[in-house]
C-alpha cells in the first residue's frame, strides 16, 4: 500500500533561496514514514510497551528538483518488506506541484528492548503495511561511505538535552546539523545537495560530546561523527 503525505512547508524548512533544505526533505520523509505506521497500527508510542521496537540503520536520498517557497508537497512511502530476516525496507517519493522531485530508501532493523540486540522480523508484522515490492533504486544493496584517510576539518560538539528523543538518544535528524558545523561554509549555509546517505552506526546520548569529522573525497562531503571514545556512532555522504 502507499501511504500519501501532504506537507505544508514552514519558514525553517528553506534555505535563503526560498528552497527546502536537504534536512526538510528528510523531515518530510520521515514523517510520511511514521504516518504510514500509525495507520497500520504500528505507532512508536504502542511500540514503547512491546518487547521489540523499530531502528532506523539508513538513509539514501537523491533530490531532481528542490521545492521552492510556495510549491505544492506531498510525499509517498510504502514498506518493500524484508530483504533479510533481520532487515526491512522502505522508499519514498517526494513530489513537486505533482511531479516527482526526489526519491529516498530507508532500512530498519527490530530490535529487541532487553538486549538491545537485532532479532527477526515477523513477516506477519509488516503485512498489516500492505507490502509493495517496488523500489526506488536499481541497485539491491544501499551505496556504500567511502572512508576517508585523513580529515580536515573537526568539531567537538556537547550533546545537548533537547537533541534527545524518546528512545533517550540523540534524533536521526540532529546528526544532519551536527554535520553543517563541519561542511564548507557555502555548503551548509544552503544545504543544497543532488545526493544524500546516511549510516547509523552507534547511539549519541545526554551527556555525550559529538566529535565531528569532516573531508571531501571522491567528489563528496564526507562526515563522520564519533563519541568522546572515538566510538564511530553515524556516518553521512553528501554530494
Amino acid at each position: 500500500m502507499i501511504f500519501e503525505y501532504p506537507y505544508k512547508p514552514v519558514f525553517e524548512d528553506f534555505n535563503k533561496n526560498a528552497e527546502l533544505t536537504i534536512n526538510a526533505i528528510v523531515k518530510i520523509l520521515e514523517n510520511s514514514g511514521s504516518g504510514h505506521s500509525d495507520m497500520a497500527g504500528d505507532n512508536i508510542f504502542e511500540m514503547h510497551n512491546r518487547s521489540n521496537a523499530w531502528l532506523l540503520t539508513e538513509w539514501q536520498i537523491e533530490v531532481q528538483d528542490y521545492p521552492k517557497y510556495g510549491d505544492e508537497v506531498k510525499a509517498e512511502t510504502w514498506s518493500e518488506g524484508l530483504s533479510s530476516p533481520l532487515v526491512a525496507n522502505r522508499n519514498f517519493l517526494l513530489y513537486k506541484n505533482g511531479e516527482v522531485c526526489a526519491k529516498g530508501a530507508t532500512r530498519w532493523i527490530l530490535i529487541d528492548m532487553a538486549t538491545g540486540r537485532p532479532t527477526k522480523i515477523d513477516p506477519a508484522h509488516l503485512d498489516r503495511y500492505e507490502n509493495d515490492p517496488r523500489t526506488v533504486f536499481d541497485e539491491k544493496r544501499l551505496s556504500r561511505i567511502p572512508v576517508p584517510e585523513t580529515w580536515t576539518a573537526e568539531a567537538k560538539l556537547p550533546v545537548r538535552f533537547s537533541d534527545i528523543d524518546i528512545n533517550d538518544h540523540v534524533h536521526n535528524l540532529n546528526y544532519l546539523e551536527y554535520a553543517r558545523e563541519v561542511l564548507p561554509r557555502k555548503e551548509a549555509e544552503i544545504m543544497h545537495f543532488k545526493k544524500l546517505r546516511i549510516a547509523y552506526k552507534n547511539a549519541l546520548r545526554e551527556g555525550d560530546t559529538a566529535v565531528v569529522r569532516y573531508a571531501f573525497i571522491e567528489d563528496s562531503h564526507v562526515v563522520f561523527i564519533y563519541d568522546a571514545e572515538d566510538h564511530l556512532c553515524c556516518q553521512l555522504q553528501f554530494a
